[in-house]
This record gives structure tokens, sequence and C-alpha cells, in this order.
């Protein structure tokens, strides 16, 4: 019988590329209270010339994981955050996939969200943090 997580905050940032108007990339953070780190997963926008893969890691550190972000999403672009509350998660986050995820972006799940900002380290770390700190142990 497969465990389903209640109540797990989920960050989306995707980046806008002001030069060709569309998203970019979309990734997605969320905190693994068990595991102790953050997973990403993450795809850049599929194109007629460029299938783009998929890609999925962890992260310890914030501060590590908020060089990351800042590296695959470039920092001149604007950026869009969207919280969610995902109350359908698997239990373990090795099998939270960015197809599910992105399969589940709906309103229904969205708590906040702030289209098309300006890159800010600071605002990045706060948000990060915020996924770290405020959670539900797994009910």
């Amino acid at each position: 019988m497969e465990t389903i997580v209640t109540d797990c905050l989920v960050l989306k940032i995707e980046e806008y590329d002001t030069s060709i108007d569309l998203v970019d990339t979309t990734i997605y953070v969320l905190y693994d209270k068990k595991e102790r780190n953050y997973v990403i997963r993450g795809q850049r926008k599929v194109t007629e010339k460029h299938n783009s893969c998929v890609y999925s890691f962890v992260c310890k550190d914030i501060r590590y994981l908020a060089n990351f972000l800042s590296f695959v999403i470039c920092k001149k672009n604007l950026w869009t955050y969207v919280l969610y509350n995902y109350d359908n998660l698997q239990y373990s986050s090795n099998d939270i996939t960015y197809e599910f995820l992105n399969e589940c972006d709906t309103q229904d799940y969205e708590l906040t969200g702030y289209d098309k900002q300006k890159y800010s380290r600071k605002q990045l770390l706060s948000i990060l943090q915020i996924l770290r700190n405020v959670f539900n142990y797994y009910n």
C-alpha cells in the first residue's frame, strides 16, 4: 500500500525569458523533512529543435541550492514564484517526479504566486527557508 504525504509545501519557479516572451525553465523545489534535504525537479522548455531532459537533484544546504537555482535560471530574466500545498505526494521523495508535480500544477493546490519578479537572492533564500521551516509531520 502506498503512503501519501499530506500538506507539503512545493515551490515552483519559472524563468521568464524577456527576449522571447516565454517561460524558459520550470523548477519545483520541496523540502523532505524525513531525509532533511531539498528536492529539485526541473526542465527547460521543449522546442521544435530540442527535447529538453527532466532533471532531479537533492541538496542539503540552502546556500548551495540558491547557488544552483541562480546558475540554471538567468538572473537577468524575470522569475515567477508559486507556492503550493500538495496533499497527494508520495512518502518517499525519490518517487516524486517532475511529471507528477507538473500534472498537479493547478490552482487547487496554489497558496500564493508572484509573477515576473526581478531576481533577488534575499527573496529566494527567504522563500526556501519557508519550505524547510513550515511543515506538517505527515499525518
